[in-house]
């Protein structure tokens, strides 16, 4: 009975682990050296991103975010809202 109840109790004590998701973004209006630090900026302030890391060459953002924290559709919130529309990258 001791066994049963510490394996119950171990299900509701141990953390479930959120995957860890990555996306690539095409990120529109980005012209000078300024733009990927401000959507850069937009992208980290979001809680659950790990790592954002943005072109000017490539015009893309490759962001690296928990998924039980944030979704691709709030990552395209922040860039666009920052004044830099973007979408998933096709590649």
């Amino acid at each position: 009975m001791k066994i049963i109840l510490l394996f119950i109790a171990t299900l509701f004590v141990n953390p479930v682990f959120a995957a860890e998701q990555s996306v690539t973004l095409s990120v529109d209006n980005m012209t000078c050296a300024l733009c990927p630090i401000t959507v850069k900026k937009s992208l980290k302030d979001i809680e659950g991103v790990s790592t954002a890391t943005v072109s000017l060459d490539d015009k893309t953002a490759t962001i690296v975010y928990d998924d039980d924290k944030t979704n691709v559709s709030e990552l395209i919130e922040a860039t666009t809202f920052a004044g830099y529309p973007s979408r998933v990258n096709a590649k």
